[in-house]
């Protein structure tokens, strides 16, 4: 059971089922109904019924009688319990879970490796306290960098960002595998202004000074 979601083992063996069957272009007239594939482990009873309790939480969406899509939210909540190891959500699982983030995000100039590092600051911006509420802002992006980003953030920038996001998570190499990521959010959803020809992402701090917090720099995306 993942804490504070109401998901358990049962319906993560689900998502990651659709989610290899989605990579696989199952067709509508597959011969063998998905079910099938858990039969060794759950009743066709359970399987139908999980399914529903998945569709009412908004993490997966039944579009025809052997075809399902999975939202932004179920992707994200696979990688959550891979980072946990819960579920037996292995490491292709989750790759493939990123891929399909990176459609949804809009974020296909950027590696894998990089939407996975955003999506774990993302996890560990929860404390271990998820809840629905919490997935439902951390499906949307650009806007959900506001839940990486320190509370205060005008305050954040007496030191370069980069730097108080790597004290605040205290890991180094996420951060910098995230730092474009998280850039882009910042240019997307705050007002820009244009600094020696980079659309760029700053505050006035004290003595009037400008404290620039993201740059986009032709197609390259710096975090400060």
């Amino acid at each position: 059971m993942i804490p504070g979601i109401g998901v358990d083992i049962v319906h993560l063996m689900i998502l990651k089922l659709i989610l290899h069957a989605i990579r696989e272009t199952t067709r509508d007239d597959a011969p063998s109904p998905l079910w099938l594939s858990l039969a060794g482990h759950v009743s066709r009873a359970t399987f139908y019924r999980k399914v529903s309790e998945l569709e009412m939480m908004g993490l997966l969406e039944r579009v025809s009688r052997n075809k399902y899509l999975i939202s932004i939210s179920g992707y994200l909540l696979l990688l959550f319990a891979y980072f946990m190891h819960i579920g037996n959500v292995d490491e292709d699982t989750a790759w493939a879970a990123v891929d399909a983030i990176k459609g949804g995000w809009g974020l296909a100039g950027f590696s894998d490796e990089e939407v996975m590092s955003y999506v774990r600051l993302l996890y560990l911006s929860s404390g271990g306290r998820l809840s629905a509420e919490l997935m439902a802002l951390y499906q949307d992006y650009p806007r959900n960098v506001l839940l990486i980003l320190p509370n205060n953030l005008k305050l954040a920038t007496v030191d370069s960002l980069y730097e108080v996001l790597v004290s605040k998570y205290g890991d180094r190499d996420t951060v910098s595998r995230a730092s474009r990521v998280i850039a882009k959010a910042l240019i997307d959803y705050f007002p820009t202004t244009d600094i020696n020809g980079c659309k760029s992402v700053a505050f006035m701090g004290d003595n009037n000074r400008v404290r620039v917090l993201a740059m986009q720099c032709g197609g390259n995306y710096i975090l400060n």
